[in-house]
């Protein structure tokens, strides 16, 4: 429930009167309408002053008909929409409402959640995933209630055919899983970036090979290794020297933080990623290679011994 605030009642009363009809005509037939109230709307939101009684405003008042501008026929009202949550994003200091931006997260999802993607944009879908971004950096206890519906939307979002979007969904979905438990769920995602590890572009292969090892570790309940294992092998090889450490750094954590269970069922096959690499063409990946085998050898030591005790 939105609760009522501390604010000066005064001040949301008279920006009131002058927003209520801008925030009607956002959801007017008439698409000039639509744009001239989208655009004194952001105007308003991206002022930093009486910032508690601006976040009353936008939760109160506006939040309901901006959600749907978020399916607005015109491409630009959809994308001033996007600016002006990430507006009102940046006038919270450390309070937020949850419930506001889940709202707010469920209908971004609704956006990617299938496809073809109801979406059409590349660059607003890309924005989207921004977004979306920016929440969990805010408050990420606003994806709390809803892990399934989300990993579902991941795992739709990286199989973009953009690559920007393949390349922040693996970034965004990386840091959701170093923060909750939403491995369970991921099966999807992983079969979509075990795909994008053998992409063209450089630059997504290295931020999907980047996204393995949180996502493998965020599942405790067994692991989605073995989808992806033959392509981590794969790029342990890559021509990309980035993708090559990414790969090593990837599979390091991986047995630095896998459970017994999963140690004991895929250990020797990550350790033999990391031998191989000790033939590197590259001096740099060699040293890597040994430093990552001396660190995992330390930790295995050390788990050896507590078993003993």
């Amino acid at each position: 429930m939105l609760t009522e605030p501390n604010i000066d009642r005064n001040f949301v009363e008279d920006q009131i009167k002058l927003l209520q009809r801008d925030i009607n005509c956002i959801i007017d037939q008439d698409r000039n309408l639509r744009k001239q109230g989208l655009s004194k709307l952001q105007d308003f939101f991206k002022v930093k002053s009486n910032p508690s009684e601006r976040i009353y405003i936008f939760d109160a008042y506006t939040l309901k008909n901006l959600l749907r501008v978020f399916e607005d026929q015109v491409e630009r009202n959809r994308e001033t929409a996007i600016n002006i949550v990430l507006n009102y994003l940046d006038l919270h200091n450390q309070q937020f409402n949850t419930e506001s931006l889940r709202l707010i997260i469920d209908t971004v999802i609704n956006r990617l959640n299938q496809l073809p993607f109801a979406e059409t944009s590349e660059e607003i879908r890309l924005s989207l995933i921004k977004l979306l971004h920016q929440i969990q950096v805010k408050h990420i206890d606003a994806y709390t209630n809803n892990l399934q519906k989300l990993a579902h939307m991941i795992g739709k979002a990286l199989q973009d055919n953009f690559p920007e979007v393949k390349k922040d969904a693996a970034i965004f979905a990386a840091e959701i899983s170093k923060k909750l438990p939403i491995g369970e769920f991921m099966g999807e995602a992983v079969k979509s970036l075990n795909f994008n590890m053998q992409h063209a572009h450089t630059k997504i292969r290295k931020a999907t090979v980047d996204s393995i090892a949180p996502i493998l570790l965020s599942r405790t309940n067994g692991t989605f290794l073995e989808i992806v294992l033959n392509n981590l092998r794969n790029l342990s090889l890559d021509k990309s020297s980035d993708v090559r450490k990414g790969t090593l750094i990837a599979v390091a954590e991986l047995l630095m933080h896998f459970s017994i269970q999963n140690l004991n069922n895929f250990e020797n096959n990550l350790i033999l990623i990391l031998m191989n690499s000790l033939s590197d063409d590259s001096k740099e990946i060699q040293n890597l290679s040994m430093q990552l085998l001396d660190q995992i050898g330390i930790k295995r030591q050390k788990l050896d011994e507590e078993a003993n005790l």
